[in-house]
């Protein structure tokens, strides 16, 4: 028995697709089934009916299922403990953040926090990943932090599990595109300016956090915008590029865009009506969690007010 098999399992009952599940877990789908039959053969039966699209549970993983969850949850809260009796100085503080508040955003702030802390000298690793991947780490402890951006309106992932978070900064979602030579925007969103379908460079997954945050600012809008999705990525990184390249439109995080905006790479379109502001909180699972992590997260409580905000977005 292997934990790898364990986390496979969980993640083909979460997407029910076998290459999707082998793409969350970075391998190819041969040696993803591989590992599933692997599991199925030390457990004495099957756990997948394959006879049906999407796949299902067969009796026996339905069965084993809540075992499986319960499992891989406690050999990470074990290795938590485990961890949690090593020295202050010693035990990292580990993050799942998205990519672009990995990269953006959380080196400036874990500085700012860092030359604060009383604790001792802070250090750390980070994981970065989506937004459903960074909740899955957290919610497996695999982290001790998930970086994320939050919205009231957002995917309630995390208002029904065991969390409890501190807004450590802010952002907006805002619709870009490329200029053309005299740093005119390639593209216009305005009703009396469009003269047919705008080419989108579009989030993979529609179902995703920002994707459901694009869906609210469409709603909003009195008319259908007559968008034609010619590109599709997981990384705001990816799609800020193919946008600077004249693609197409893209709402991007404002926090990964600011200098190609003040340099003339990019254009902000569609004005205050198409964009939202979000929350960058820092979540944690609830109870204790280790002395490393209750002396760093009783730091950001009593600092709360500075940290809140530390790296504005500038209007």
């Amino acid at each position: 028995m292997e934990l790898a098999w364990l986390e496979d399992f969980l993640e083909i009952v979460a997407t029910r697709n076998f290459s999707t599940a082998a793409a969350a877990r970075h391998i190819s789908q041969s040696a993803f089934s591989r590992r599933i039959k692997a599991l199925e053969a030390w457990l004495g039966t099957e756990l997948i009916d394959r006879s049906t699209y999407p796949v299902r549970l067969s009796a026996a993983g339905t069965l084993f299922l809540p075992r499986a969850q319960d499992l891989v949850s406690e050999i990470y809260r074990v290795r938590t403990d485990c961890r949690s009796l090593f020295s202050a100085s010693d035990a990292p503080l580990t993050f799942s953040a998205l990519h672009t508040l990995a990269i953006y955003f959380f080196p400036q702030w874990f500085r700012k926090i860092g030359a604060l802390a009383t604790s001792g000298a802070l250090r750390s690793s980070m994981e970065a990943g989506d937004f459903l991947g960074s909740i899955e780490q957290l919610s497996l402890g695999k982290c001790d932090f998930a970086l994320v951006y939050h919205h009231p309106d957002g995917l309630p992932v995390l208002e029904t599990g065991p969390f409890e978070s501190i807004q450590v900064g802010s952002d907006r979602l805002i619709l870009v595109c490329g200029c053309d030579q005299d740093g005119k925007p390639l593209y216009s969103v305005e009703e009396t300016n469009i003269g047919g379908p705008i080419p989108y460079l579009a989030y993979s997954w529609n179902d995703g956090y920002l994707g459901k945050l694009i869906a609210l600012i469409l709603s909003r809008r009195p008319t259908e915008l007559p968008l034609s999705t010619i590109y599709q990525s997981s990384l705001a990184e990816g799609l800020k590029q193919m946008a600077i390249a004249g693609a197409g439109i893209a709402w991007l995080p404002q926090i990964c865009v600011r200098h190609d905006l003040e340099v003339g790479r990019l254009a902000q379109i569609g004005g205050p009506q198409m964009t939202i502001k979000m929350e960058i909180r820092l979540f944690r699972r609830s109870g204790n969690q280790g002395l490393r992590v209750e002396e760093f997260w009783q730091e950001l409580q009593m600092r709360d007010a500075q940290a809140r905000g530390t790296i504005p977005i500038r209007p």
